[in-house]
């Protein structure tokens, strides 16, 4: 924890700090003054931010930092920030402070940064040296935000949050996101396809396909997202490797293929919406469509014909077999999966019929 000493010593060498705490604003706000002052004033503030060093939220605020993300970081949860809320309320406050980094830091490594009202942060924007971003601890500084929120609301004090810099120099930010995060609980899924992502932009690596795939995660699951496009799941094995190995993400991000891959998807969400839009996230389906394309194609149909022959029966279902196929259960013989794809090809051999 910060000694007041050191509070104190910090706002006393802001030029512009101001008496009363001040909530924890999402949006990057330029310090007052001309241009030149503004630009000495950045100067003399980012060297006051040194690693081994943990400082107080309202001080930094205080100072005019800001605070940004990493876009393709772990999406906030809303789930885990109510969990953060009770486990800070428990605690009587922050236990562990936020890793932060420069924002400028993250920009030369091509990472797309945002804030957390969901603004672009470039090299353009107005004071960026005061803009720092999170690489640890945004579910915490969410739920601080959220419950100072409420206190503030109530006559209440507000709690304090802490942030700290790598205690290391020369760490790749793509290594500090992948052990920040290691530190805590296994990674999933879709943190392994944030890993893939941050390290692709990092390697000038084509990133439409794995962004599709996390975009479409959000309202399923990535296994079903990867199968969409793949025929299969990409297993943490595989994910992890291509993390490491160059020309293994650069197969598996390729976009040769991508821009037809997805019209299966697309046109299953045209037929599959409202309460049956679940379906698009189960594996069975994606798992169906892409076998049936194998077998068209060993048929000695060109591959774009056979699926534009699936893109029609997708999009050509009638809504009693989509909500029939929506509500499927496993019997005491059979499974959900099995019935649904008894249930698949008895539609396909009745549109070939």
């Amino acid at each position: 924890m910060v000694s007041q000493n050191e509070q104190n010593a910090l706002v006393e060498n802001s030029e512009d700090n101001e008496d009363t705490e001040r909530e924890p604003s999402d949006q990057p706000q330029p310090p007052e003054g001309s241009e030149q002052e503004t630009q000495e004033e950045n100067e003399k503030q980012s060297k006051k931010l040194e690693k081994g060093t943990i400082f107080a939220l309202s001080v930094l605020l205080g100072m005019k930092y800001v605070f940004g993300r990493i876009k393709i970081n772990r999406d906030i949860d809303s789930a885990q920030v109510r969990k953060k809320i009770d486990s800070i309320v428990a605690c009587g406050g922050i236990i562990s402070p936020f890793l932060v980094v420069p924002a400028l830091v993250c920009l030369d490594t091509n990472l797309e940064l945002e804030d957390f009202d969901g603004h672009t942060i470039t090299k353009d924007t107005p004071n960026l040296s005061f803009i720092l971003v999170i690489i640890d601890g945004q579910h915490r500084f969410e739920a601080l935000k959220q419950l100072n929120k409420k206190r503030v609301k109530e006559g209440k004090e507000q709690y304090e949050g802490y942030c700290h810099l790598p205690l290391i120099d020369n760490c790749a930010v793509t290594t500090l996101l992948r052990e920040a995060n290691s530190a805590t609980t296994p990674w999933d899924g879709m943190d392994w396809l944030t890993q893939l992502l941050v390290t692709a932009q990092k390697g000038g690596i084509p990133t439409q396909k794995l962004k599709w795939v996390k975009e479409k995660a959000k309202t399923g699951s990535d296994s079903a997202a990867w199968t969409w496009l793949y025929g299969k799941t990409v297993s943490k094995a595989t994910s992890i490797k291509a993390s490491k190995d160059p020309k293994k993400l650069e197969d598996l991000a390729d976009v040769t293929s991508f821009e037809e891959d997805k019209k299966l998807y697309e046109a299953a969400a045209k037929t599959f919406t409202q309460s049956a839009a679940k379906v698009l996230g189960w594996k069975v389906l994606p798992e169906w469509v892409h076998k049936k394309l194998d077998s068209l194609v060993k048929r000695d149909i060109v591959r774009s014909k056979a699926i534009a022959q699936l893109v029609k029966f997708l999009e050509g279902m009638e809504s009693k077999d989509v909500q029939e196929i929506s509500e499927i259960k496993k019997s005491l013989d059979q499974s959900k999966d099995n019935k649904i794809i008894a249930k698949l090809d008895e539609l396909f051999a009745n549109l070939k019929d």
